[in-house]
């Protein structure tokens, strides 16, 4: 029971015995009359506005050194507050940073050796210029993506044939799957479109399947990874990215979606912020439906059109 709540009911009894006291004579008269009941109504009549003064002081009082209280906690709350504002700021920074590296480490490190193999061999340079670009490319599309992450949806943006875009990440994916003897399967009707930017789709549900391909590679040869999509209902559409891999640590799974934290010694612990943060930019959102040994969903939903 709080403070104030106990203050309360202590008025309210007091207040309900003065009452029964101040009617005293009006409840049993007969008894009144006699000389030890008149001695008491006499008391009561000389002690009740005293005490009653004092009660109301009291009340005053505690009511006083309650607001006092508030006011205290009222301040603390604030003095945390702008502290930890400061120190998400701080992180906010730090993930912004690793979010640019995470993702601009794939071309950045494909244009070192573009440049190393045509200083090793000229005669090819240029026939790897159209690689060169598409990796310069690739790194200026990185950087609008994260740009955009946390911006209001465009309502200029056109629609997405989403089974053509998961094709094209099947056909991606394939090579590095088949070196680990997975497979990739696309189950989404022909013509459900999205309304999302091409580019920050395309990186978001990327960086979920990459991680998924990882695990079932950490398992060994084998196992199939789904990207499956349907329409969830006329505003939105879910798109889900399933593997039959060994399931997600019961440490990492209520930190899925921290920065940094990663069940992989080389990972970085960002694509789940950054695939979750490209969804959110525009109007969706990213969310890990299940995991369990033999079964680990996340769940994309976009805006439909």
């Amino acid at each position: 029971m709080s403070p104030r709540l106990k203050g309360v009911i202590l008025i309210l009894l007091a207040f309900t015995a003065g009452l029964f006291l101040a009617g005293l004579q009006h409840l049993v008269p007969r008894w009144v009359a006699s000389p030890p009941g008149h001695l008491i109504t006499v008391a009561v009549d000389w002690l009740a506005p005293p005490l009653a003064g004092g009660l109301l002081a009291a009340a005053l009082l505690y009511g006083m050194r309650h607001k006092r209280l508030l006011d205290t906690e009222r301040a603390a709350s604030d003095v945390l507050a702008e502290r930890l504002a400061g120190t998400e700021r701080r992180q906010a920074l730090w993930v912004v940073a690793a979010a640019v590296a995470h993702d601009l480490k794939n071309p950045l490190h494909n244009l070192q050796l573009l440049v190393e193999e045509m200083e090793a061999d000229p005669p090819r340079a240029q026939a790897l210029l159209p690689r060169l670009r598409d990796n310069v490319q690739r790194a200026v599309d990185r950087l609008a993506e994260l740009a955009r992450a946390g911006q209001a949806p465009d309502d200029s943006v056109q629609p997405l044939d989403l089974s053509a875009v998961l094709d094209e990440m099947k056909a991606r994916f394939s090579p590095s799957a088949q070196a680990s003897g997975a497979s990739v399967v696309v189950d989404c009707p022909r013509g459900l479109s999205v309304r999302a930017d091409s580019m920050a789709l395309r990186s978001a549900v990327e960086n979920v399947a990459a991680n998924a391909l990882e695990a079932l590679g950490a398992r060994g040869r084998g196992g199939r990874l789904t990207l499956r999509a349907r329409a969830e209902s006329q505003k939105l559409v879910e798109l889900s990215v399933e593997d039959d891999g060994p399931g997600i640590p019961e440490p990492l799974r209520a930190r899925l979606f921290t920065p940094f934290v990663s069940g992989s010694a080389t990972g970085t612990g960002l694509g789940l912020v950054i695939a979750r943060a490209l969804a959110r930019a525009g109007g969706g959102d990213l969310i890990c439906a299940e995991t369990a040994p033999g079964r680990t969903r996340f769940r994309f939903t976009f805006l439909s059109l």
